[in-house]
């Protein structure tokens, strides 16, 4: 689901730059800012990164009166946490600053979105909403350090709230113990059984000689 959502926002953001600073090109890449060797990615020189900083579990919502078929658990919860970069080096830095103030000004726009104005969204979200996310200086320095990059601007958004469901029911496998119950009556009836029809082939085999 993640894999649909976070790419139909990139998808209007970028339409929505277009327009704003009328270019055909695409200015917003969704990567990894760094390589598998940890060097800056070149993919996003002058260009908005935008990437999956984490994951968070909303505990807050409640599924006591969750109701489901025998084998399923009940929905969990996830804000997505996404970092913009504008990558934009020198002598295009005032660029990075623009870039950061056109996103403040999308999402100010439209904090919810729904199919009505993300045609893109996937069918099993209903909406979702964006929330500005205000981090101290050690904060920022902890997330800066966990990339492996010197500070570009950039800025972090909250993405509420996405529900993962399980629709797989699980097979209910029966208990030993009832399983052997039901061998033992089983192996009672073919007993019974077996019995009954030497019983039957005395009594007739006793006719016969009468």
């Amino acid at each position: 689901m993640i894999h649909k959502v976070v790419p139909a926002v990139i998808a209007s953001l970028n339409e929505y730059i277009r327009n704003e600073l009328n270019l055909q090109d695409d200015m917003v890449i969704l990567t990894n800012p760094v390589d598998m060797k940890g060097s800056l990615n070149t993919q996003i020189d002058n260009k908005l990164c935008v990437f999956l900083q984490h994951l968070e579990e909303e505990k807050l919502i409640k599924n006591g009166a969750y109701q489901a078929n025998a084998g399923m658990n009940p929905p969990m919860h996830f804000n997505i946490y996404l970092m913009f970069i504008a990558n934009f080096p020198d002598p295009n830095y005032l660029e990075s600053l623009r870039f950061v103030s056109i996103v403040l000004e999308f999402f100010q726009g439209s904090r919810v979105f729904d199919r009505s104005n993300l045609p893109l969204l996937s069918n099993n979200v209903e909406k979702i909403a964006f929330e500005y996310v205000n981090l101290d200086s050690k904060e920022l320095s902890n997330i800066w350090g966990m990339i492996g990059l010197k500070y570009m601007p950039s800025l972090i958004y909250k993405m509420k709230l996405l529900s993962f469901t399980n629709n797989l029911i699980r097979e209910e496998v029966p208990s030993i113990i009832g399983q052997s119950k039901k061998n033992i009556i089983n192996k009672k009836s073919l007993e019974d059984a077996a019995r009954a029809a030497i019983s039957l082939k005395d009594i007739t085999s006793q006719n016969d000689t009468n």
